[in-house]
């Protein structure tokens, strides 16, 4: 169990391309135990990643590659401690996705040609997408540009993986350009790798070595201008030309983690603790600070870079506020997803519908609408769609035979 549980924590990093959706304070208890068996040997570490099977407080959850199917009950997601009081919330089933917003979803065919699967990872314009396809299990063999209107899709680059890889690439990002995503191997070195949107061949423009036990991997990762900007999940926000060449340290970035450029703050998404997130930011262009206001009793605060949101009174009730703790309102589910707010406004959750069971919803908490996703529950289990890491405005997954590809920016 040990290089299992070590190389667990660093499969939970790759597979989190979307990041794994599980209930909010569960990610943090894992990393604890994880911490506390820190400097093992990473030998194991393609192996782990194949399968991993969570198990906490009657909830199964097996993590893939963008998303999370978790072995729901007919009550909402439990918490530790287990919830009292009156009974879940029975939502009247919502109109599907694409009625509610027909300007900002596109449902295509989830495979190309030769039945290939397409996995959406940004938006390189407002009609093209950057998607990959697997060479095998969560190992990423190419990425394509793919057209919404015409459905032609087009080959950017193939995506190397050097000997002794253990994170295959991950958290593709689309900017100025190019296109950036990371690889780890079993030497302790974080790669930095860039290709052209206009095609050509991938180029690693950075090699970072981290801490024996402190993840090899990146937590944030945006192309800026000329740019690439990179944190470490061990802390640490650095940039390197987009073309290769001397990677620096930001100043003021020491110890912190990459919100949304230019803000860098702490704790990070694997810093531990309970799942709170980002309290405390400040933008290295400005110097501007912000330390989110928190209150007693609350649980994992998950926060933006104007909004925050989280849990009260052992999960039984979840709430958004601003920053500075005004405006606060109750949301409409008990038991965030570790993410929060998508674009600090889009909740994803779980609920039960009449007359549906568990369905998936997207409820935008500016105006109160509530949009059914599509996702049903499959063999004791839903799959909960995740926004990209790599481009807060690109929510894609599949139902059927179709890929649903929503644009959370065209959302008025």
């Amino acid at each position: 169990m040990t290089d299992v549980e070590e190389t667990l924590r660093r499969a939970l990093g790759s597979a989190s391309q979307n990041a794994p959706r599980m209930p909010a304070g569960l990610p943090a208890q894992l990393e604890a135990g994880h911490r506390r068996r820190r400097r093992r040997n990473l030998a194991q570490a393609v192996l782990a990643a194949a399968t991993v099977v969570v198990v906490a407080g009657g909830t199964a959850a097996v993590l893939r590659h963008g998303d999370m199917t978790a072995a729901l009950p007919s009550t909402p997601l439990p918490t530790n401690p287990p919830r009292t009081g009156p009974t879940p919330r029975v939502w009247p089933l919502p109109e599907p996705v694409e009625k509610v917003y027909p300007e900002a979803v596109r449902k295509v065919p989830a495979r190309g040609p030769g039945g290939t699967t397409l996995r959406p990872q940004a938006f390189i314009d407002d009609h093209t997408v950057l998607v990959t396809t697997w060479g095998g299990f969560e190992r990423t063999d190419a990425v394509y540009a793919y057209d919404l209107r015409t459905r032609d899709l087009r080959k950017i680059t193939d995506v190397p993986t050097p000997v002794g890889t253990v994170a295959f690439a991950s958290d593709f990002t689309v900017g100025g350009g190019r296109v950036a995503w990371w690889t780890a191997t079993k030497d302790r070195h974080v790669h930095v790798w860039t290709a052209p949107v206009s095609g050509g061949e991938a180029t690693g423009v950075a090699a970072v070595e981290v801490e024996d036990g402190d993840g090899a991997g990146l937590d944030g990762l945006a192309v800026e201008a000329d740019r690439i900007v990179f944190s470490l999940f061990s802390g640490g926000v650095f940039t390197v030309p987009a073309v290769g060449g001397e990677v620096r340290e930001v100043a003021g970035g020491a110890g912190m983690h990459l919100l949304k450029w230019p803000w860098v703050g702490s704790p990070g998404g694997f810093s531990g603790g309970d799942g709170t997130r980002f309290t405390s930011i400040t933008n290295v262009e400005t110097g501007e600070t912000s330390v989110a206001v928190t209150r007693p009793g609350e649980g994992p605060l998950i926060c933006g870079t104007r909004v925050c949101a989280g849990d009260q009174d052992g999960g039984r009730k979840s709430f958004h506020r601003l920053r500075d703790g005004s405006q606060e309102k109750e949301l409409p589910v008990n038991g965030l997803m570790p993410d929060g707010l998508a674009r600090e406004r889009f909740l994803i959750a779980p609920v039960r519908a009449e007359g549906a069971g568990q369905v998936v919803i997207l409820y935008d908490v500016s105006t109160g609408t509530a949009a059914d996703l599509g996702e049903r529950t499959e063999q004791g289990g839903i799959q909960v769609p995740a926004v990209a890491r790599g481009d807060d405005r690109l929510l894609a997954y599949q139902v059927d035979d179709d890929l649903y590809v929503i644009d959370l920016a065209k959302i008025g």
